[in-house]
């Protein structure tokens, strides 16, 4: 662990160093820099390629360590694409930013792409693509976005990022979790087919504290569990149970049709997260499907 930490250290202080390079730049687009594609692939560690106000054919890498910024935020900055995906991260580590557009997904596979490394995807408004962000093998900080629209809105494949504060609302999934271990926190995740989908070998971080509580509701399935059970070293066919407590599901009596396979989701919260539940409150009518 001593060495795991040093090494963490070190690559920090490296990135610090690389990042404080005296002659980065900034490229204001369209002021300094017509073509949004063109500026990206000039862009080099530590630069931050400024996007103004308008709407933007895209289909670009976003290199490590380049900051893509809005100048005006997602209302009036918007990337579109209506093949594959929109930008796309590889390898990016966490000097690297995506922040403030709305990205147009429709007829799109994937508006934002990652795949390893660790970037940051912060305060966008994702819409209407078959996934709104996917991260394979990335383990991003995901703060602050609106992903509405997707067939899957948020896509995790054996990552284990930090999903917080976002609204993820009416897609098919909301989140997808394939063998990944997450941390989902202060999400408002409603009005999806089904809210949280696990399958392979997932561990996720469901809120677990009241400062940390999710507001999942409104879905036709809460947590649908498919997991699989790790035993020591042994991955099995046997399920596993995930666990999601101290979240806020819609109401102070949950529905237990709500979630499917093994879920323990007591605890629960109250809607303002100041208050934790072990049981149905005498005032509060049981739901159709009952409660745990």
């Amino acid at each position: 662990m001593k060495a795991l930490a040093v090494v963490s250290i070190a690559l920090v202080l490296a990135v610090l160093v690389v990042a404080a390079r005296p002659d980065a730049q900034t490229c204001r687009v369209p002021i300094e820099q017509k073509d949004l594609t063109q500026a990206l692939r000039e862009a080099r560690y530590g630069d931050t390629v400024l996007v103004y106000p308008g709407k933007y054919h895209l289909q670009s890498k976003v290199k490590s360590g380049v900051k893509l910024l809005s100048a005006r935020g997602p209302d009036s900055t918007i990337l579109w694409n209506k093949r594959w995906y929109i930008v796309r991260l590889e390898d990016c580590d966490l000097e690297t930013r995506v922040s403030g557009f709305t990205f147009d997904g429709k007829g799109c596979n994937i508006a934002v792409a990652c795949t390893s490394g660790a970037p940051s995807i912060v305060g966008n408004v994702i819409r209407a693509s078959w996934d709104g962000i996917s991260l394979e093998g990335s383990n991003a900080f995901v703060r602050g976005n609106t992903v509405e629209g997707c067939n899957r809105g948020i896509a995790v494949t054996q990552a284990n990022p930090e999903l917080v504060e976002n609204t993820i609302t009416r897609n098919g999934e909301g989140i997808y979790l394939f063998s990944s271990s997450p941390v989902i926190a202060r999400c408002s995740i409603v009005k999806n087919s089904r809210a949280i989908f696990l399958a392979g070998y997932s561990y996720p971080t469901v809120g677990g504290s009241l400062s940390a509580a999710n507001d999942i509701f409104d879905n036709g399935y809460a947590l649908y569990n498919e997991g699989r059970r790790i035993e020591g070293s042994l991955y099995t066919d046997q399920r596993e149970v995930a666990v999601a407590t101290y979240n806020y599901w819609g109401s102070l009596c949950p529905d237990k049709g709500k979630f499917r396979g093994d879920v323990v989701y007591t605890p629960w919260a109250n809607a303002e997260h100041d208050s934790v539940y072990r049981e149905c409150p005498a005032a509060a009518p049981a739901p159709p499907g009952g409660s745990q």
